[in-house]
């Protein structure tokens, strides 16, 4: 998904007279070979050196170093990146780039305004509720309308009625986005077994009964309750509808998210975990409490992924270890959020802990949650 919101920006490239590659940030280190100018680049981390900044790069068969003067459009595209939410890059990525485009449409269609509203405050089951009473009676074949109506139904976990408005919009009109999330729900629906469910004012818990006996789903529910609390207590969480955590074995979770072996879990609108059999209860906690974090900062509007990496490594206890920590305190920005490079992933999350470890450091627990308040007067990252 990278590449649809870094398709906005200028794609950096390598300046017209060329670039060598070199094996290491140093101009004195083993040349690689060279690309022509014009050449585009896929940047991932950046290092500022004694010989100056310099790109890890890939490009043209060839992957190295190059130096920043020798590639184009850097700022703009670290613009994109800098403010690029969480969101943006995964999955809900294509729910709100839908939402976004059906509400420049809002003003010729009035009753969406609240739909809307419900969508972006973590209300889908409303959002939904009101689509299909108000909005679609009215433009029953309008496919824009259809396209919402599905993406409330998936957040708010009816997968089944996603399937099925989606289907109807992409064959009204062809919408690639759409088409994707159709393929996604399908392959959810298809590997979901998680039909046994409980609940709490707060949370709805849907789960495969051979991931997760009745006795352990009730220990679950308490330990999400305490949970939320106490990271409502530190980053603050508005109230909205109950919570849907969906609970499946490994095999399930891997098939119906397409998710790496790197991922512990997700939030889509929903929490979704796989359960190890034999993994310790703190294992189980400290996932749900991470994305609890997601969760929260989603319902706040608050989108870039270093924050909600780095908060939700804080808040649920998690340390990156200390040599990637080392390596992460070489760079002067977040390592390009690439899910084919498991590595590189690990460092971007180390990088996020140093950069949130270095918001307490100045603003305290206190002005970290008062920001929180205002996401608008958010600081550009930083680990220095």
């Amino acid at each position: 998904m990278l590449a649809l919101w870094l398709a906005l920006a200028s794609p950096p490239a390598i300046v017209a007279g060329g670039a060598d590659v070199f094996a290491q940030c140093d101009p004195s280190s083993q040349k690689l070979g060279r690309l022509d100018g014009g050449t585009p680049v896929r940047l991932g981390f950046s290092i500022s050196g004694d010989h100056g900044r310099c790109f890890s790069v890939s490009a043209a068969g060839l992957q190295g170093y190059v130096f920043a003067p020798s590639i184009t459009t850097l700022e703009e595209y670290e613009k994109a990146r800098i403010t690029a939410s969480v969101s943006d890059n995964e999955l809900p990525l294509m729910i709100r780039a839908e939402i976004r485009k059906i509400r420049e449409e809002a003003p010729a269609h009035p009753l969406l305004v609240p739909v809307l509203d419900a969508m972006d405050s973590g209300r889908p089951a409303l959002a939904l509720q009101r689509i299909e009473s108000d909005v679609l009676p009215k433009a029953p074949d309008d496919a824009n309308l259809l396209a919402l109506a599905g993406l409330a139904a998936f957040q708010a976990d009816d997968t089944r009625k996603a399937e099925s408005y989606w289907s109807r919009s992409l064959a009204l009109r062809s919408n690639p986005q759409i088409a994707a999330l159709l393929a996604r729900v399908r392959a959810e629906r298809e590997a979901d077994a998680g039909h046994q469910r409980a609940s709490t004012s707060r949370f709805v818990l849907r789960y495969d009964g051979k991931a997760l006996a009745s006795h352990a789903a009730a220990s679950l529910l308490s330990v999400l309750d305490s949970e939320l609390d106490r990271i409502d207590a530190a980053l603050g969480c508005p109230s909205a509808e109950p919570l849907t955590v969906i609970v499946q074995t490994q095999s399930a979770y891997r098939t119906a998210t397409g998710m790496g072996e790197w991922n512990g879990g997700l939030f889509d609108g929903r929490i979704r975990v796989p359960f190890l059999n034999g993994a310790q209860p703190q294992e189980l906690r400290r996932t749900l409490a991470h994305e609890l974090v997601h969760a929260c900062l989603s319902r706040r509007g608050i989108r870039e992924r270093w924050l909600h990496e780095g908060l939700a490594m804080r808040w649920s206890g998690e340390r990156p270890p200390d040599h990637l920590l080392r390596e992460a305190q070489k760079l002067d920005r977040p390592p390009e959020w690439d899910e084919s490079q498991p590595e590189q992933i690990r460092l971007f999350y180390a990088w996020a802990w140093l950069a949130v470890n270095r918001l307490y450091q100045t603003l305290g627990e206190s002005g970290v949650r008062e920001l929180l308040r205002n996401p608008a007067s958010l600081p550009a990252p930083a680990i220095r």
